[in-house]
């Protein structure tokens, strides 16, 4: 008898470590869950979103994630110009082993209201930092599918489903702001784009149409290379290269470039009050765009 019980004692002083440990993390995550500061946190967040890119970040409500996370419902992201869109629900997670070893990195997921057109976009990234108070450097990845444009684009674009990559890094230097600093990617797919008349100096761009668009810059700092911009549809083909200067907010960012337009069938009867001579279809024709997102300019 005394045999048979050797085994299993055996076994449970083996085991018996392994479920120390298991309790002891299990009370840390209910310590962190319980005094973790998610109030300071989600302020903090939703202050330097609002920083960085210039537009007004509100939410109905926020609750906290398990086992350490921030999640925002029925938000609604507003530019200065009175344009805005709505994200259904944001959430951002702490990762637990980073948090326990005074590494910070969150990472993010956003779910936009379905349209008539699309079921509802996606996104996702992740933001690693030296501490959480997101000063010094920082590094951002994400991506995002489905995007409808013409809830995100008002009220510019009325149609428009995107793929979107980006990296990026910069630097944030407190009350100075934000700096871009460090290496960054930018790579954007739209496919069925339709466009209102955008304003352009005394003019305007005309409504136009393209099947897919397919942009690429790669940036250093402040400065991103525009290396690839196609558009094409029925309206006709339109091309750039050019370089493009990051500041804060987004939206205050000049650009300078070289847009080339090979006019399709319908460009001469909607490129008429446009400061260019009419084109023939097949015709191409390259003029300079200068200035900044919020205020372009165009110049032959």
């Amino acid at each position: 008898m005394i045999q048979g019980l050797t085994w299993p004692l055996r076994l449970g002083n083996k085991q018996e470590p392994l479920w120390w440990a298991i309790g002891g993390l299990g009370s840390l995550l209910m310590f962190l869950y319980l005094t973790f500061p998610y109030q300071a946190l989600q302020t903090r967040i939703l202050s330097e979103l609002t920083k960085g890119t210039g537009w007004d970040i509100r939410a109905a409500k926020w609750s906290r994630g398990i086992p350490l996370g921030i999640e925002w419902h029925d938000m609604t992201w507003t530019a200065s110009g009175g344009g805005s869109f709505p994200i259904q629900t944001m959430r951002i997670d702490i990762g637990v082993l980073g948090a326990i070893i005074g590494q910070s990195k969150a990472e993010a997921r956003l779910q936009i209201p379905s349209t008539g057109q699309v079921g509802g976009g996606r996104a996702q990234g992740s933001v690693k930092a030296r501490s959480w108070s997101f000063l010094g450097p920082v590094a951002f990845e994400g991506h995002g599918e489905q995007l409808d444009l013409a809830i995100l684009g008002k009220p510019y674009i009325t149609k428009g489903l995107s793929q979107i990559d980006i990296a990026q890094q910069w630097e944030n230097r407190g009350k100075e702001g934000l700096v871009f600093k460090g290496n960054g990617s930018w790579k954007v797919e739209v496919k069925d784009l339709e466009l209102q008349r955008i304003p352009v100096g005394t003019g305007f761009v005309p409504p136009l149409s393209f099947g897919g668009v397919n942009v690429v810059a790669n940036c250093r700092d402040a400065v991103c290379d525009l290396s690839e911009f196609k558009a094409d549809g029925p309206d006709g083909t339109v091309t750039a290269q050019g370089t493009i200067f990051l500041q804060q907010p987004f939206q205050s960012s000049t650009f300078e470039l070289n847009v080339t337009v090979q006019a399709g069938a319908g460009w001469a009867q909607k490129a008429g009050n446009l400061p260019i001579p009419p084109l023939a279809p097949g015709t191409p024709l390259t003029f300079k765009l200068a200035g900044s997102f919020a205020n372009p300019r165009l110049a032959l």
